[in-house]
């Protein structure tokens, strides 16, 4: 029997959003609100069976579809989009941008800048129901939260590394080289032209095993430590045999890495190289020095506001020089854009969980309930929509019994990592509580 709680937060990839949740989980129960965190591919049999919330927290919410199983049952929540992707470029605005009914008319949504906020008042989005919080993950370098992270010292008994070594730490973002097909085909449904993905996927292929050279170049040059993280999408294996197609076997002191979270590897490294990733405005405010590498010319596709602030390596040598500099530079122009355009506003997390409780109160006015046909997409034309919501709803019912059973119902390789994570949640509180004042 489905029980009253406040809040349940979605998350869909650990490493990056459950270091976020939880400190939110601890802020929000401070305030005598119950709250849950469950995994959104996987944990939804349960969630539907034992959770009746008041709040519905989204990773993401770009169209009807997003989500569409809770949207179904937990019709009457209030929803609230983190839209953890708010950096675009023209690559991806287009299947990153909210839109369609639900999105735009039934959610509330966290920005993490004032450019985020005029793109949802131009999409359609009333102005009453966007939040201005700042990045959260920004945050956690600060203080208290960055306290929480693991050393130097504890990283490298971990994982086998000479702390007396200096440490690269290349958290890679070749996302369109490992797309698979079904993705591409979904981006171009989404609104990229066929031309453009193709391009893409091209230059990130071959920009990868360019880095990947110079990378396995590096480590024979060179006494450091290198350490290789995939994104949260791929699987370390399958990075591994990408890296070792093009490069033969890995030296000594080449790591591919993907647990901790990348803000403990930043906080732990002392360069961070990168392509065209996000991770490195976080690590440029986490005082650290940084690189992108650019074999390529990155094309107007893939070009960010912010790109033209981080320091280059266009050529090998320059990257080589980077690594052995006996000071090497931080990035302080991109901190400084960072910190006036996605932390002006205070700490995001603390403003993150004020909003929430207050829209939990009556002290902030909710959107209005999501209708059926917000919830109901892929109605065929002919088909009575009450009719098609009865169908996906029932539908709903046997995916729920399903997962419930265990019949077909075990994670992808790729998620595997991001299911287990949920056993954590109140180990990962608990530490949480320890490190955030009262």
């Amino acid at each position: 029997m489905a029980k009253p709680i406040d809040i349940v937060f979605l998350y869909e990839k650990a490493l990056r959003e459950l270091d976020v949740a939880c400190v939110l989980k601890v802020m929000l129960e401070r305030e005598g609100l119950s709250v849950a965190i469950i995994h959104q591919d996987h944990d939804y049999g349960e969630a539907l069976q034992h959770y009746r919330p008041r709040l519905v927290v989204l990773p993401f919410c770009y169209q009807n579809r997003s989500n569409n199983i809770y949207l179904l049952r937990w019709r009457d929540a209030v929803f609230v989009n983190l839209t953890w992707e708010q950096f675009f470029y023209p690559g991806n605005q287009k299947a990153k941008t909210p839109r369609g009914d639900f999105p735009l008319r039934h959610v509330m949504h966290f920005a993490w800048s004032r450019d985020y906020l005029r793109l949802l008042a131009d999409l359609g989005v009333p102005p009453a129901r966007s939040f201005l919080s700042g990045n959260p993950a920004l945050a956690l370098y600060r203080q208290p939260y960055r306290s929480y992270f693991k050393s130097r010292t504890e990283l490298a008994a971990a994982h086998g590394l000479n702390p007396e070594r200096r440490w690269v730490f290349f958290p890679e973002n070749y996302n369109w080289a490992f797309y698979d097909e079904s993705m591409l085909r979904q981006m171009v449904a989404d609104g990229q032209s066929q031309a453009e993905v193709d391009a893409m996927r091209a230059f990130a292929t071959r920009s990868f095993e360019a880095a990947m050279d110079w990378c396995r170049q590096l480590v024979v040059d060179t006494d450091i430590e290198l350490i290789l993280r995939p994104r949260p999408a791929t699987v370390p294996a399958q990075m591994r045999l990408r890296v070792e197609e093009r490069t033969g076997p890995l030296p000594p002191r080449f790591h591919i890495l993907q647990e901790e979270t990348v803000r403990e590897w930043i906080l732990a490294s002392d360069l961070i190289i990168s392509s065209y990733s996000t991770s490195l405005i976080e690590a440029a405010v986490a005082g650290r020095p940084i690189l992108m590498l650019e074999p390529l010319l990155l094309p107007q596709s893939l070009v960010q506001a912010w790109h033209h602030l981080v320091p280059r390596a266009r050529e090998y040598p320059q990257l080589r020089q980077a690594v052995l500099a006996p000071m090497p530079q931080v990035a302080e122009p991109l901190a400084s854009w960072a910190e006036g355009q996605l932390l002006s506003e205070g700490d995001p997390l603390s403003a993150m969980a004020h909003s929430l409780a207050r829209l939990l109160r009556g002290e902030t006015s909710p959107p209005p309930t999501a209708t059926r046909a917000s919830v109901t997409w892929g109605c065929p034309t002919g088909v009575p929509l009450l009719a098609w919501w009865g169908w996906k709803y029932l539908r709903s019912f046997v995916s729920q019994y399903k997962a419930l059973s265990g019949i077909g119902h075990v994670p992808a390789a790729d998620i595997v990592s991001d299911v287990a994570a949920k056993k954590t949640v109140a180990e990962r509180c608990a530490h949480w509580k320890a490190c955030l004042p009262p």
